[in-house]
């Protein structure tokens, strides 16, 4: 007579395996559902079959129930490992024909079984052997059924590993989902093994169904607790491993919990590292992760210039329950800008700014300054007649080499155009910069450049305008008036 508590504990098991395949079917369009819904119709069969072989009363309907079950203890470990393909990826790329390879070689065993006539081939003999309240079934298998049943446990170890394996590489909430397969997996394998070393006598009473509630509690957990199927886990992982950008999850309260390897990669080996340093470098970064808002930033780590992107993640509710930053290591493209900013900025003869980025920089110093300011600008001297008597080499090596003396701390220096240069400061005082022309100008007089043997000198003639709050061309044009006053006066000067 059967118990309430076995009865309970099996009708259970197979109910939970009924519910596990109705959330397959429902969700049987998403990535693993089809074969996992496959997988759970053969493990039915053998919950079923396994509970009905333990109620019925006669050995001949036992038999019965017996060989039905057959059909899921063949099927499932094939239906297994095409779930393990396609959930990880791997060997994908042959999974037809090991559909094909494995799903005949697993029906040799079962034709056997439901054969009369192959029927010895598998089992020497099946007795009723007779327990306490029931009576269980016991069969002694031959050498080549030995054989057989082995290789139902090598593919569902095959199947558990390959997910054990996708788990190593995992991200954390892909791996939440892969251990509650893992779990319903390792029961009915360690179950079975036990069966199968006590020659079915050590676990007589208590037929796999019992343990399918286990199983079954685990596959729904997965499905329904961390949306296994529900995500296609392989896609999500791979975007999260290979993504060339970092990727880091925080919780509401700016806790890192967790990032794929490029993260780690950018910001460190540990999670509290990386919150450390985006705490320290960004200032503002927990203040946005406490409001939930998106936003993007800015920093530098060393050589690196890293780029940001701020996303709240929310829920169905549209309550914020985390939020995912996106890093972009873009030092490469900001030392190309640099450089095509620098191109387009610096006249390439001299190395000053060129006109237009020299009064662009001054408009923004003359913003900022409420004090008095300075612009000294100046030519050379006859400038024509050293090009039409030593030629334009010549010429461009006396711009280049008066382009490095113009290059003074504190002020902006610039190329106006032909032989014409300008300096700007808004932090020297007048005087500084009156003694800083001078400077100049007896510098370039004193400069002997030689080309092709023959001695080069020449000299220039200078304005320097000082003026509090002027605009751009209010003292442009003081320092060039002052600089053609400077001319007239008979050149190699510096008018005030």
């Amino acid at each position: 007579m059967i118990t309430f508590p076995v009865l309970f504990i099996n009708v259970l098991s197979v109910l939970m395996m009924v519910l596990v395949l109705l959330a397959c079917w429902r969700a049987r369009a998403k990535q693993g559902a089809p074969e996992l819904f496959i997988a759970s119709i053969f493990m039915v069969i053998w919950a079923v079959g396994s509970f009905l072989e333990l109620v019925s009363i006669s050995f001949e309907v036992k038999v019965l129930w017996r060989n039905f079950t057959q059909i899921g203890v063949f099927l499932t470990p094939v239906a297994a490992i095409l779930f393990a393909v396609s959930y990880t990826g791997y060997l994908v790329r042959v999974k037809k024909q090991l559909i094909a390879i494995l799903y005949t070689y697993q029906s040799i065993g079962l034709l056997l079984v439901l054969t009369d006539y192959f029927h010895h081939l598998i089992r020497k003999s099946i007795v009723l052997v007779q327990g306490e309240r029931l009576g269980a079934v016991l069969v002694d298998t031959t050498i080549f059924g030995k054989f057989l049943i082995t290789g139902n446990f090598l593919l569902l170890l095959v199947a558990f590993f390959m997910l054990l394996m996708a788990s190593l590489t995992a991200t954390k909430s892909s791996k939440e989902q892969i251990y509650s397969v893992l779990l319903g997996m390792v029961i009915p394998i360690i179950y079975a093994l036990l069966k199968v070393i006590s020659n079915e006598q050590l676990l007589q009473l208590l037929p796999i169904s019992g343990v399918f509630a286990l199983s079954g509690v685990f596959m729904l957990l997965g499905i329904n607790r961390y949306d296994l199927l529900k995500i296609a886990p392989l896609a999500h992982q791979q975007v999260f491993r290979f993504l060339g950008d970092g990727i880091i999850i925080c919780s509401t309260n700016a806790e890192v919990v967790d990032a794929n390897p490029q993260a780690h990669e950018l910001l460190g080996e540990q999670l509290k590292t990386i919150e450390q340093v985006l705490k320290q470098k960004v200032p503002y970064w927990e203040r946005k992760v406490l409001e939930g808002k998106q936003t993007e930033f800015e920093l530098r780590l060393g050589q690196k210039s890293l780029h940001a992107d701020f996303y709240p993640i929310s829920n169905d509710a549209q309550e914020v329950v985390g939020s995912v930053t996106l890093i972009k290591d873009v030092t490469v493209f900001r030392e190309r800008a640099d450089w095509l900013r620098s191109k387009a900025e610096i006249d390439a003869l001299t190395g000053l700014y060129n006109r237009q980025t020299f009064i662009e920089k001054v408009e923004r110093e003359l913003e900022r300054s409420f004090s008095e300011v300075h612009l000294l600008y100046f030519d050379l001297d006859h400038f024509k007649l050293v090009n039409d008597r030593y030629g334009h080499r010549a010429g461009d090596l006396l711009l280049a080499e008066v382009g490095k003396i113009a290059q003074q701390p504190g002020c902006v220096a610039g190329r106006m155009g032909g032989e014409e240069f300008a300096l700007f400061s808004s932090v020297h005082p007048r005087q500084k910069m009156e003694e800083l022309a001078e400077q100049l100008r007896s510098s370039v007089e004193s400069m002997v450049l030689t080309q092709d043997g023959v001695e080069i000198r020449a000299t220039i003639s200078a304005g320097l305008a000082s003026l509090t709050n002027p605009s751009f061309d209010q003292i442009y044009h003081l320092a060039d008036s002052l600089l053609y006053q400077a001319k007239r006066e008979g050149r190699n000067c510096v008018r005030f």
